[in-house]
């Protein structure tokens, strides 16, 4: 098999209103751009609440309380899906739904660590002579799936020949193209899953694993198993069954905390306690044994202030959403408690490198200089979050604070610093024009375009203080903000800046944007951030083409050694968020990581367990519990 063949990253950009692409489903998600609120690398979680001082908020007048069916938990959501099937919409919602109904080998905790789940501990990997990889796995003793039927290595191989059902291989059978369209099972990737070449079953509990040569991501894939006996004669009828989680009129069943029990689709979902789970083993769950509460009901509710309304009228007992300020109501409520943890999600700015003040490494050092991180977080996000964020904003694009491997590599930059800016900004050949703006001698004016999704709040209220510290520092920026997920293919991804981003300029337009300004999601697979900056690709419209990356990049990624990876991915941030490897680089700004925005009210729930932000609330459903 060709190690040139294959990606080293998957990228799947939507549009769609407070969601964030990518979904958890049998493969870890990598980099992935949020279109509307904001998501990458690995994150740091925080495990306590934060609970505000301040006045109770109160319901709007028109919003009356309601009956709510006793023992069920009510999620006030304000994206509904329209499938199941995790890789038709790529909707965050969707794989938090399937989190509470399907567990799989591994699943991520709220430090956003892999921890083993339907496995009996850490599988043996093996490099063999040849380079290629064995991984021997067993399964834990006594699994089964709702309906009683156990829950077997059988399940395991099952699943993997829905996903790579019809699809066209190598001569070592390992998937030839991952996003074939020969491919029958509907996924947005299969990377990683293209490197297996055999999965094969010893006993019930035992099972190895063949793969071509080492992922650094392995960890991540079948992170769902599908069972066998239920959901379908072959992948077709698996992807109609998922779509609506049914099979010949019943529910499909669970391996998981909970059971789909029924859908009114624009009004509710409503999921049932597993009353024949085998338990959790998450190192978040405090109760490893099924539900205390009889299950869980989704009431969909588009509207934000209607969302927050109708849960501090006590319609809902828990909310998890992309945060705006709005919320701010929610979180001064003496009633409701903020249990947010930093996740997998962080704002950046980024740099167009085509563009002519940008191209200078001082101009680029400048803006660093001028933004002061800290104040930005104590602005935006601690009147929802407190102080379950750094307040040092973050520094680093691969790891965040409180990972072992986190360094703030933009420490330096840390604070407006405006007499750097001018020592900068001089030495580069510009001055101060009568207006306080820099000008070039032959550039011009320093003015930027600057562009973000507009009609969100919280990110649109981020630009405009951020284009207040430029501008205090003698640099414009004019805010250019395009609605809602139009922004990605208007400005940043459009075919003419993506065309000008992979010819260095040589073709396309290099001049529709700027700066940037969203978030990046991932897992807890940093290398999946790679993507991100490599030369030519679909998720680089930054015009950052470096081959000695490209190449490093790679060496991260096939890195058997855990610890030596970390390092070496640390590494690969030098070049894009210092000039500590060349000029080429501080193009990316890591602002912040963004957690969504998790609570519940602690008038009805004496507690709603710990939801990592990639997994989800549902991930330590046993953990709720009524007063």
């Amino acid at each position: 098999m060709s190690s040139q063949r294959r990606p080293l990253f998957w990228v799947v950009l939507v549009g769609v209103a407070v969601a964030l692409s990518g979904c958890s489903s049998i493969l870890e998600r990598s980099a992935t751009a949020d279109s509307s609120d904001a998501p990458t690398s690995t994150a740091a979680a925080s495990t306590g609440t934060q609970e505000q001082d301040g006045a109770t908020a109160q319901p709007s007048e028109d919003v009356e309380p309601v009956e709510l069916e006793e023992g069920f938990v009510v999620w006030t959501q304000n994206l509904e899906p329209a499938t199941l099937h995790a890789d038709e919409q790529n909707l965050t919602i969707t794989s938090w739904i399937r989190t509470g109904l399907l567990e799989g080998l591994f699943a991520t905790d709220a430090s956003n660590s892999y921890y083993p789940q339907l496995l009996a501990g850490e599988p043996v990997l093996t490099v063999n002579n040849n380079l290629s990889i064995t991984i021997d796995y067993k399964l834990r003793s006594g699994l089964q799936w709702s309906d009683g039927e156990p829950l077997t290595t059988d399940d395991v191989v099952y699943t993997h020949k829905i996903w790579t059902e019809g699809c066209n291989v190598e001569a070592d059978q390992s998937i030839a193209d991952g996003t074939s369209d020969s491919c029958v099972y509907r996924a947005g990737s299969r990377l990683g899953l293209d490197l297996v070449t055999q999965v094969e079953a010893t006993s019930e509990t035992d099972f190895t694993v063949q793969m071509a040569s080492f992922f650094a991501g392995w960890r991540g894939l079948y992170s769902e198993i599908y069972a066998e006996h239920a959901f379908g004669q072959d992948a077709a009828a698996v992807n109609g069954n998922l779509s609506n989680w049914s099979s010949q009129g019943q529910p499909l069943p669970s391996s998981g905390p909970l059971l789909f029990d029924g859908w009114e689709q624009g009004q509710s979902m409503k999921l049932v306690r597993n009353d024949n789970y085998h338990g959790s083993v998450s190192p978040d769950a405090q109760n490893k044994g099924v539900a205390l509460v009889e299950g869980v009901i989704i009431e969909f509710e588009p509207d934000t202030n209607s969302l927050i309304d109708s849960t501090l009228a006590g319609r809902g007992h828990l909310v998890m959403v992309q945060p705006q300020p709005e919320f701010a109501r929610l979180a001064e409520s003496t009633d409701f408690v903020v249990a947010s943890s930093p996740g997998v999600q962080y704002e950046h700015w980024g740099l167009n490198l085509l563009d002519t003040h940008l191209a200078k490494p001082a101009v680029r050092e400048a803006i660093a200089y001028a933004l002061d991180k800290k104040a930005l977080v104590a602005a935006i996000y601690a009147p929802l979050f407190g102080s379950l964020i750094p307040p040092d904003g973050l520094g680093n694009t691969y790891w965040t604070p409180g990972q072992s491997f986190y360094v703030d590599h933009q420490a330096k930059y840390a604070g407006s610093n405006l007499a750097a800016v001018d020592t900068t900004l001089t030495e580069a050949g510009y001055a101060k024009g009568s207006d306080g703006i820099y000008r070039h001698p032959t550039d011009g004016r320093l003015s930027l375009l600057a562009g973000t999704t507009g009609g969100n709040q919280l990110r649109e209220d981020q630009m405009e203080l951020i284009q207040s510290q430029m501008l205090a520092a003698g640099i414009e920026i004019v805010i250019d903000n395009v609605q809602g997920g139009n922004y990605f293919e208007a400005r940043p991804f459009s075919p003419a800046a993506m065309e000008a981003a992979g010819s260095s300029g040589n073709s396309g337009d290099p001049t529709i944007w700027d700066i940037t300004q969203f978030a990046w999601a991932g897992g807890a697979w940093p290398g999946g951030v790679s993507g991100i900056y490599q030369t030519g690709s679909a998720s680089n419209p930054y015009g950052f083409a470096d081959p000695e990356f490209d190449l490093a990049s790679v060496e991260c990624d096939t890195n058997a050694d855990d610890a030596a990876r970390g390092d070496c991915y640390n590494d690969l941030d030098l070049f894009v968020t210092t000039l500590d490897k060349n000029e080429k680089g501080l193009f990316m700004l890591p602002l912040t990581q963004k957690p969504y925005f998790y609570g519940y009210r602690s008038a009805e729930l004496s507690g709603a367990g710990i939801a990592p932000d990639q997994a989800g609330p549902l991930a330590n459903i046993g953990d709720f519990a009524f007063n």
